[in-house]
């Protein structure tokens, strides 16, 4: 008798330990209800202060950097930030500072003395400027979504996301989220590039804690909260700047590339400026700037388009991220990208020391061929 009630304890022990087990995992959140959360979250941050430790390891670049950072969002314009280099291996970033009061932008350079500053869209214009072919792919329209869900139904339109695990970021208790691109809904030149990302969201505030994106060809990069603290105040004196005495001041306006003639860029080049023998029927140049030291040709199309060539000189060759996209082109292999819908195209190869890009609303067929005519 005490053997068969025995039997029922274990039994009725064990049925209840399976019902909380049961009941504990039905009140895990999803990793969609977790991102759709996180969104939520963020509409009520009005202020924050943190400190984040950043590493990018990718073929172009390698450096690791501390930096603090102080934010106030502001419902009625641009809101206020700064940033301050803490630690670095980049020499030339070796305390920088970049500070916004929300109309105007001051970047302090102490390595270089300098102080750039000028309004928040002259900062944005100039920063799109220093990379000569930032228009390569220009974005498409996309209805913006209405709220949280919305917006991470969207995400998940071209990302698997799922809950891998928990981990302690910053003294607090994350889940870690996996976001797997889904192939045949990601561009061509992102799905060639492949990798993940992983999000890690702290449990009791739904506030992202780090972001890493690994095992694809463009390198790794991570960037993991040290410290955060979200909504506990900002002093307003820290999203003002003093101009250091002795320090240069230069005008985002006035970081425009210089515009030269096709003669004065040749002459003006460290190397030999190559021109195309072939372009399109009714591509006309427009003009030829000066990028950093690199030469960019600019041509429009008689139907509206525009291409663009630029060349310069690199510290590394660049090497194509997957076979997919290798290319021959004049004897070596390149890297070739084009929009869905066959649109757009952007083409890029080494010879030497110096870098080549071919971009605009061309064809392959025709990117190849000025390419190849290059002399």
């Amino acid at each position: 008798m005490n053997k068969k009630r025995n039997l029922w304890l274990v039994a009725g022990v064990a049925i209840l330990l399976a019902a909380l087990v049961s009941a504990f995992v039905m009140l895990q959140p999803s990793a969609k209800e977790i991102l759709t959360q996180t969104i939520e979250i963020s509409k009520t941050i009005d202020n924050g202060h943190a400190v984040v430790n950043i590493v990018v390891d990718s073929p172009e670049e390698k450096f690791s950097a501390k930096v603090e950072v102080w934010g106030r969002h502001d419902d009625e314009g641009p809101g206020a930030f700064r940033l301050e280099v803490l630690e670095t291996d980049k020499e030339d970033a070796v305390g920088a500072v970049i500070v916004s009061d929300g109309e105007t932008v001051w970047a302090y350079s102490p390595s270089r003395n300098k102080v750039f500053t000028g309004t928040a869209e002259e900062a944005r214009a100039a920063m799109e400027e220093k990379e000569p072919m930032h228009d390569k792919f220009d974005g498409e329209e996309v209805d913006h979504p209405e709220n949280a869900e919305e917006a991470v139904d969207k995400l998940l339109e071209y990302f698997e996301a799922k809950k891998t695990g928990t981990e302690t970021i910053a003294d607090a208790n994350a889940y870690q989220i996996e976001l797997k691109p889904i192939p045949e809904q990601m561009p061509a030149e992102y799905t060639a590039a492949g990798g993940l990302l992983n999000l890690w969201v702290d449990q009791s505030r739904s506030v992202p804690l780090a972001l890493s994106y690994t095992g694809g060809s463009m390198g790794e990069v991570s960037i993991t909260a040290l410290e955060l603290e979200i909504n506990q105040g900002v002093d307003k004196a820290l999203f003002s700047f003093e101009i250091p005495a002795g320090a240069e001041v230069v005008g985002f306006a006035e970081l425009k590339p210089e515009s030269l003639s096709l003669d004065e860029a040749v002459a003006s080049a460290e190397f030999e400026v190559l021109t195309p023998d072939f372009t399109p029927e009714g591509a006309t140049l427009i003009d030829v700037l000066n990028v950093k030291g690199m030469i960019v040709q600019q041509y429009t199309l008689p139907e509206g388009g525009s291409f663009t060539i630029a060349q310069g000189q690199t510290d590394e060759a660049k090497k194509p991220s997957t076979e997919e996209q290798v290319v021959n082109v004049r004897g070596v292999e390149g890297s070739l990208f084009t929009s869905e819908d066959g649109s757009k195209v952007a083409l890029g190869w080494s010879e030497g020391e110096l870098s080549f890009y071919i971009a605009g609303n061309i064809p392959v067929e025709q990117a190849l061929a000025i390419a190849e005519s290059l002399k």
